[in-house]
């Protein structure tokens, strides 16, 4: 949990008693904060991404202005939480690599063919050393050329094989 940021920011804190979430006939997260005198489109986005889920969320108009900060997802009621949930899953969207089967490298870009969570995924991944970030000793994310992203949640329970492929980028 992140400690002290009710200090640091003056973001209107959202909660279940001042803004109400729901979901608009085509799908989309709508929002409507009378206090700001906003009803429309909801775009979510995580301060903390890679420390917190749930706590700590930008909630965005179409223009990509804040509207205010989720405290926490527990501050909303639980219909709202589970639309902002599914909001959140879809955008941090990150399938996590099992076993990279082939690796190889031209003119600067890699290429990755590697068993996820989703199936084989085959992407190619432009200046690795930029491309790969690394959380901790264990974790890293692997960004392609497209924005999406990859998660190894644990570099040490790879096989040795696919450890030593990325070996090379850490």
């Amino acid at each position: 949990m992140i400690q002290g940021l009710e200090q640091i920011t003056d973001s209107f804190l959202i909660s279940g008693e001042n803004t109400t979430f729901f979901s608009s006939p085509t799908g989309l997260l709508m929002v409507k904060i009378p206090e700001k005198e906003y009803e429309g489109r909801a775009f979510l986005a995580l301060a903390f991404p890679f420390e917190t889920e749930e706590e700590y969320i930008c909630v965005q108009n179409e223009e990509k202005e804040e509207l205010g900060m989720i405290r926490s997802l527990s501050l909303l009621d639980p219909s709202a939480a589970e639309l902002c949930r599914a909001e959140l899953k879809k955008k941090y969207f990150a399938p996590k690599i099992l076993k990279i089967v082939k690796l190889t490298e031209r003119f600067g870009a890699s290429y990755w063919d590697c068993e996820t969570n989703y199936g084989l995924k085959k992407f190619t991944v432009k200046d690795p050393h930029r491309s790969i970030l690394r959380l901790g000793e264990d974790r890293a994310f692997v960004v392609d050329v497209d924005g999406c992203r990859y998660e190894i949640e644990s570099l040490a329970r790879m096989d040795k094989k696919s450890h030593s492929k990325i070996e090379l980028y850490l």
